[in-house]
């Protein structure tokens, strides 16, 4: 069995990563929503210019 001190310092060191952890996550979903609307509009004309694209490929690509 491991010795205690070694077992409070695995569970320290456990607790700081939790903790580190949780505060990138935390950064990420503030940086998300900062952006959110960008991204939707960056994503609709996206796939707009995709679908414009794809519907004139089909169109003439027998001819």
């Amino acid at each position: 069995m491991s010795e205690p001190e070694r077992t409070g310092s695995r569970l320290a060191d456990a607790c700081l990563g939790v903790l580190l952890a949780a505060m990138a996550l935390w950064g990420a979903v503030a940086i998300i929503q900062a952006i959110w609307i960008y991204l939707c509009i960056l994503a609709a004309v996206v796939g707009i210019g995709a679908l414009i694209w794809w519907r004139i490929v089909s169109r003439y690509r027998g001819w």
